[in-house]
């Protein structure tokens, strides 16, 4: 991506654009980082069904940044193998597919966005606070009775609940600079502040950016309504789905997204865990507690599995 690409549209002379005259400019889409690209390697690598192995593992050892956090990925304690995996082949076998595709689109992504001002935004603990939304929210779906996403889409999911923060870091950095500063101060969650100031938050900006880049309804729709789901429609349960993700990274201080999110107390008192609850299988109580002691053990590992992807 050339220098010229990440000037702010809002930077000039003349008066200052909104938010909303910025998100209207064609160009707004092509000043932000390209997920178009990331999308049709993963279509080359992995999204054919009679794709070899051996195709896979060339390109990934290739790339060396990539082959190391695959290789990280199979050893973790998460996967737990009985015998370290030292192979780039062993550990594609090992993890599967959804799970390699699920490493090279964070990685791909995190290194179009790492040049960012970290005094802009804390990049590396954006991407911790996002994966980790990312690995929680595909856990929870896992226990859902009704599953109407891929695995690796309720990750995507997670990983992009954010993404309208850099949308506006990129289009409007003094506007945002403004937010984060006022969030800081407030300690309150940056939509509030977004709101007041441009009238729009960065969910509904993730949303606009996602749809842009071609991402399906399904996926950006329960991220425009994450800080907003309780209102009525389809989409409410998945947004209520990444709502619930979003605190509880959060509440085990996974990375940081620039809100201040109150995530204290009992997490299954929460109104959100009780929604999710109702859409797993659950028929005893015994059933339901043994359901929250399988979800914190997993959730246990997340610290883990983000390490071996960001780091």
């Amino acid at each position: 991506m050339s220098s010229s690409a990440l000037k702010p549209l809002a930077a000039g002379h003349g008066p200052k654009k909104t938010i909303f005259e910025l998100i209207a400019d064609p160009r707004a889409s092509q000043h932000l980082p390209s997920l178009s690209t990331v999308l049709r390697e993963l279509e080359d690598l992995a999204g054919r069904n009679n794709v070899m192995i051996q195709e896979i593992s060339r390109l990934i050892r290739s790339d060396q940044s990539l082959a190391v956090r695959i290789l990280r990925l199979a050893n973790s304690a998460y996967f737990a193998p009985a015998e370290p995996i030292l192979d780039v082949d062993q550990a594609l076998i090992y993890l599967g597919l959804s799970h390699v595709r699920t490493t090279i689109f964070t990685t791909r992504c995190i290194e179009q966005t790492c040049n960012i001002s970290s005094e802009l935004l804390p990049w590396k603990e954006f991407w911790l606070h996002e994966v980790a939304v990312g690995f929680i929210t595909r856990i929870l779906s896992q226990h859902m009775e009704e599953r109407p996403l891929t695995p690796e889409s309720y990750y995507i999911m997670g990983l992009f609940h954010d993404i309208g923060k850099l949308a506006l870091a990129y289009l409007a950095p003094d506007d945002f600079t403004m937010v984060l500063t006022q969030a800081r101060e407030r300690h309150c969650d940056t939509s509030q502040v977004e709101f007041e100031l441009l009238g729009i938050d960065h969910a509904t900006l993730g949303a606009w950016y996602l749809q842009q880049q071609g991402l399906p309804a399904m996926v950006f729709e329960p991220i425009r309504l994450h800080h907003a789901w309780k209102i009525e429609g389809r989409q409410a349960t998945l947004s209520c789905l990444l709502c619930l993700a979003d605190r509880i990274a959060h509440r085990f201080g996974l990375g940081c997204s620039g809100s201040f999110v109150e995530a204290g107390g009992d997490m299954f008192a929460w109104e959100e865990w009780q929604q999710y609850e109702k859409r797993c299988d659950h028929k005893s109580e015994a059933e339901v507690e043994r359901h929250r002691g399988i979800i914190q053990t997993e959730l246990s590992h997340v610290p883990d599995l983000i390490h071996q992807i960001v780091a």
